[in-house]
């Protein structure tokens, strides 16, 4: 402020901008606070201090802390405020910009140092809060105006740590991974249940289901052997007394006939 009222006690009068408050002091007492506009000023007697009113912006320089379970980070904020009284601003500190970046910084190592990494991570904006809470309290006798902070960065300094927290994230990955696959498998043990108690109540159908697979089975091209139960051939007996007749065809390789319209006898027969 000296090179600013060194230069005021020149002329008798002053500008003050839109975005400004000028505070006078009269005898080294508060007087008056001028307005934009041009001002009359007497430099004999009087001293004035322009207060900026728009809203100010800082980056926090980051913080070494120490967490709860041990964890050495590097933390920094930003942190948005404007001046709301001007005379406050003034008369109650030497430097309202600097107070209210220390104070920030204070604010921002107390609350984290008392919290785990975990917890700082995943409850960022809760603790930009509780953090902007503190400090808006304390400044506000200062007569300024705290109107957001916000965690920004958060780095791990040590070089082990980072490799410890990423073998965490990959063991939770993995952990969450079999957990999704034994989910998978009981849901499809409880559908081949149901499929079981179904297929149970209609033995033909659990016949034409052999059939089927062999016949799936005979459409692979590097398939030169099918082991077939015997019980199979029962239940291809009993569909062709029933009147069914049907042809597995190995791609033209080899060829499983059963039944006939015209046959005495069911029969069962392979041909290559």
């Amino acid at each position: 402020h000296s090179n600013f009222q060194q230069l005021q006690r020149k002329t008798f009068f002053t500008f003050v901008q839109q975005y400004e408050r000028a505070v006078v002091l009269t005898f080294g007492r508060l007087t008056s606070i001028k307005e934009p506009g041009i001002r009359l000023f007497i430099p004999a007697i009087q001293d004035m201090y322009r207060v900026d009113l728009r809203t100010r912006v800082y980056e926090l320089s980051p913080q070494q802390i120490i967490t709860r379970d041990n964890v050495s980070a590097s933390v920094n904020a930003v942190i948005y405020f404007h001046v709301e009284d001007p005379a406050k601003a003034v008369l109650e500190v030497d430097d309202v910009d600097q107070g209210v970046t220390q104070l920030g910084q204070t604010e921002l190592r107390d609350q984290l140092c008392q919290k785990t990494f975990n917890e700082i991570l995943e409850s960022r904006e809760a603790l930009s809060n509780v953090i902007a809470g503190k400090v808006k309290e304390r400044v506000q006798k200062w007569g300024v105006t705290l109107e957001h902070l916000q965690l920004k960065n958060i780095d791990l300094t040590q070089e082990n740590m980072i490799r410890a927290m990423a073998k965490e994230a990959e063991a939770t990955r993995e952990r969450t991974a079999a957990m999704i696959r034994a989910d998978g498998e009981m849901q499809a043990a409880k559908r081949l249940t149901q499929a079981a108690k179904l297929l149970k109540s209609n033995p033909i159908a659990v016949e034409l289901r052999q059939l089927q697979t062999l016949e799936r089975i005979s459409k692979e091209s590097n398939q030169s052997t099918i082991v077939v139960p015997s019980d199979v051939f029962k239940g291809a007996s009993s569909l062709m007394s029933a009147g069914i007749v049907g042809t597995l065809n190995d791609s033209g390789k080899q060829t499983l006939n059963f039944g006939g319209d015209n046959d005495d006898d069911s029969s069962v027969n392979f041909s290559q």
